[in-house]
């Protein structure tokens, strides 16, 4: 009796497709696809992609996510992790936009959460997603904060201890802008937009960050980068007393860690109130893909229905 082999490619395409499915990250897939035609032709296919993609990003690494769909638990978080441990300052209200729902603040209200205790936010590496929108109102200026704004923020730079995770938000006279903090000496690393702000417009903004880097994204495009293991970066250095360390030593101080999550504003002390609207905002503990944050601009939409097998398909 003779014998006979059976190779891979004698399976039925069906079977190869599910077995496709798989294979993980989309880098990896990506270079399977150019193994032979046959694969090729089962993987560059939109609908195979968007099955591979179902459900918009993958949401495993996903520690906030709010979209504001619920009049009556305006700060429910859907990722399961805070879920609905927040406190409400002012009103905030809910309005219908392009996206489906978002949160509108009047400049006098927030959404706070506590997160000192919880491990996911006691970290340094990663992403934040916002769409944002500001009225005209927000370019008065005749406040405290002298014209900065705060979408989302943990800035509680006041503090002996170091709470300085997250800024980001515009100036009313340059651009959006986000910040880190690094060490007990407060070296304050920004990153910020060129082109100058407008009222009534939305933005998708995306800040990603570690200890070594962080880099801003605004609608699709990466603005801004800065390198944070040269210290002489940083645009300001807000405690220098408390630097107890010499310059060689850089490497081994850390970047704050949160305490209290704001949306709205930047701390507890309410600076730098947000005016205007703020939908499908999230936040990760991993760097979204360059990919991923161009389909959510170029599809105009949330992270669950982005259909990111569309946009990788067309590329």
């Amino acid at each position: 009796m003779g014998s006979s082999q059976i190779s891979i490619n004698d399976l039925p395409h069906e079977l190869l497709s599910e077995i496709f499915q798989f294979i993980r990250p989309i880098s990896l897939l990506l270079r399977v696809s150019t193994t032979c035609r046959s694969w090729h032709q089962i993987i560059n296919n939109e609908w195979f992609l968007n099955k591979y993609f179902v459900n918009g990003l993958n949401r495993d690494q996903l520690i906030g996510w709010w979209k504001f769909d619920d009049v009556n638990n305006i700060g429910h978080d859907s990722s399961g992790v805070l879920v609905d441990q927040y406190t409400l300052i002012g009103q905030p209200t809910i309005e219908d936009c392009f996206l489906g729902k978002c949160a509108v603040f009047d400049g006098q209200c927030s959404i706070d959460f506590p997160v000192q205790d919880k491990v996911q936010y006691q970290t340094t590496t990663y992403s934040v997603s916002i769409w944002f929108w500001a009225d005209s109102k927000a370019w008065n200026t005749n406040q405290q904060e002298g014209g900065w704004r705060t979408a989302i923020g943990c800035w509680n730079d006041q503090y002996r201890v170091n709470h300085a995770w997250l800024h980001l938000g515009f100036h009313v006279n340059t651009n959006i802008h986000n910040q880190v903090m690094i060490s007990s000496a407060k070296y304050a690393f920004g990153c910020e937009h060129r082109q100058k702000t407008e009222p009534h417009r939305w933005y998708h903004v995306v800040a990603r960050v570690n200890r070594n880097l962080q880099d801003l994204w605004v609608n699709g495009q990466q603005v801004s980068s800065v390198d944070m293991t040269n210290m002489e970066n940083r645009t300001e250095i807000r405690e220098p007393y408390h630097q107890r360390w010499n310059s060689s030593q850089w490497h081994e101080q850390t970047i704050h860690l949160p305490n209290i999550l704001y949306i709205g504003t930047k701390n507890n002390q309410h600076h730098n109130p947000w005016i205007g609207q703020i939908a499908d905002l999230s936040v990760w503990t991993r760097w979204l893909q360059p990919f991923e944050i161009r389909a959510l601009y170029q599809q105009q939409t949330s992270i669950d229905k982005v259909k990111l097998g569309t946009f990788v398909f067309n590329k």
